[in-house]
């Protein structure tokens, strides 16, 4: 049941000689020599998905330690949960396989980095338009408590990160902070913006954001002003279920209205 060291190759295939034979490095092998090379005896972190713990990972620790005579071979693992797609497995025979250059044609490189530090690296991540879409709302309101700080000081928060990188924590502590910002608290919304930027968010100006934001809308404000004339227009009618529909429509495309007491405004979603 041993694993294999060092494979025989046919004159077909790669191969070296070696005091066995000509032959060509074992899979796990092959790990423990590059990271031995170019990292050394011992190093900090090795990653990798949760299905190679084993046999993979187990079987480098054994060969590299027996090889260098040592206790250990790296001082933390860390092993990332599965990524899927509408809750089916990413692979190539299914054809679901999303790149991060496809995603960040859809959505915002911010919008795609909070949604793969929404879950927990060692946890599964269903990827979804719902997720995405969440995470841009969530960006969105962000956006209006952003501001350039001087003070970069994060300690108060960043203690969730050094708990096996729990970003999911990290993320519930900048809505807490959030919401404590909103509500007046100048010291929240400083330690708000340095926690967003620490995890790579707040990369570009508010007035940037929302230029972003008006680009990836697809109608004309001459359309939206149309439309709210001809929702007014069915409200007066008591035409209640056109005048819900175009409100539906709007937001599917983006915009949100709201009716004040003598007018109707629009904004972004």
């Amino acid at each position: 049941m041993d694993f294999v060291l060092w494979k025989p190759s046919d004159n077909d295939d790669p191969g070296w000689d070696s005091p066995w034979g000509r032959g060509r490095p074992g899979w796990h092998l092959e790990c423990s020599v590059m990271s031995e090379k170019y990292l050394g005896k011992n190093f900090d972190i090795h990653g990798g998905g949760l299905d190679l713990i084993f046999p993979h990972h187990e079987n480098e620790i054994a060969q590299s330690c027996s090889n260098n005579s040592s206790d250990s071979f790296a001082n933390y693992w860390v092993h990332n949960g599965f990524v899927t797609f509408n809750n089916e497995k990413m692979s190539k025979s299914l054809g679901n396989i999303i790149t991060i250059s496809q995603a960040v044609k859809k959505y915002s490189g911010e919008v795609v980095r909070l949604a793969l530090l929404s879950a927990h690296y060692s946890q599964p991540l269903d990827w979804n338009d719902e997720l995405l879409q969440n995470q841009k709302n969530t960006i969105d309101k962000w956006y209006n408590l952003y501001e350039e700080t001087k003070d970069e000081d994060i300690l108060d928060i960043s203690e969730t990160l050094l708990d096996d990188l729990n970003t999911p924590g990290f993320i519930a502590k900048i809505h807490e902070l959030y919401n404590n910002a909103n509500n007046g608290d100048k010291k929240s919304k400083s330690l708000f913006n340095n926690a967003c930027k620490l995890i790579g968010l707040f990369n570009t100006s508010k007035e940037k954001w929302e230029n972003i934001k008006k680009s990836n809308i697809k109608v004309s404000e001459d359309y939206i002003l149309k439309k709210i004339t001809e929702r007014t227009k069915a409200k007066k009618d008591k035409n209640f279920t056109l005048a819900d529909q175009i409100r539906k429509d709007l937001l599917d495309k983006g915009i949100l209205i709201e009716d004040q007491k003598d007018k109707t405004v629009w904004k972004l979603k």
